[in-house]
């Protein structure tokens, strides 16, 4: 006879593996839990438990009154654990001397992409900044943000002279659990010739990225541009 305790492993690992090869697709609506519950026949607790595992393995999102959605870019590499890599221009780098210069900073409505990738109305607010970070005085990259004002509220400028990941963890008591990253080669803009002191004609590094809090929220949308010279991408792929 089957376990029943381990039903909830078996609706997981199902999902999981829906999700993984493209038959629940990118930002995708999962049936809803009773849905599921009629599915695999099990308890409405049970299919719970299986959903909790998703989103702490960082390939779904519960958006409240709504259901549960598939993350943009969920892939093996997404359920990796959190503490294998730091998230964070200066979290990665500290051990050098980290700096930022602000380019922007204002309150405006969300762009397309942010709507499209945080979940949001046209109407809500969010803080629209652009900097420059440096390592040892050095331009390493440009990062073009948006963070809703519903989800962290009270950012000044200040906290983006240093790290708003770490200023982000203290002031919502939430733990950073993934980013969703997209990266891709493309050319530079009078901007960031001038602030990464490169030539017009250099390639520079684009990372497009979704970073989540550990309730499953997208909190952020970013674009960042590197030096082709300051970017390196180590991958390690693992046939499962």
């Amino acid at each position: 006879m089957r376990d029943n305790s381990l039903k909830y492993k078996i609706i997981f690992n199902d999902l999981r593996n829906k999700i993984i090869t493209g038959y629940y697709g990118i930002n995708q609506q999962l049936p809803l839990e009773k849905e599921l519950g009629d599915l695999y026949c099990a308890s409405r607790i049970t299919v719970k438990k299986a959903m909790d595992l998703l989103v702490n393995d960082g390939l779904i999102i519960k958006r409240r009154g709504v259901g549960s959605f598939v993350k943009g870019a969920a892939s093996l590499v997404a359920s990796a654990p959190a503490a294998s890599k730091p998230f964070g221009f200066t979290a990665a780098h500290q051990d050098d001397a980290v700096s930022s210069k602000l380019i922007e900073f204002c309150v405006a409505h969300p762009q397309p992409e942010t709507i499209k990738n945080l979940y949001l109305e046209e109407t809500d607010f969010v803080y629209h900044f652009s900097r420059v970070r440096y390592i040892d005085k050095q331009p390493w990259c440009i990062e073009y943000t948006e963070i809703p004002i519903k989800i962290i509220p009270g950012i000044r400028i200040d906290n983006l002279m240093d790290s708003i990941y770490q200023h982000i963890e203290v002031e919502t008591h939430f733990r950073i659990q993934s980013q969703h990253q997209v990266i891709r080669a493309c050319r530079a803009n009078p901007l960031e010739v001038e602030n990464l002191e490169i030539d017009i004609v250099d390639p520079i590094m684009e990372i497009e990225q979704v970073t989540y809090l550990d309730n499953g929220l997208p909190f952020e949308y970013s674009i960042i541009h590197y030096r082709h010279d300051r970017y390196e991408l180590q991958n390690v792929n693992i046939n499962s």
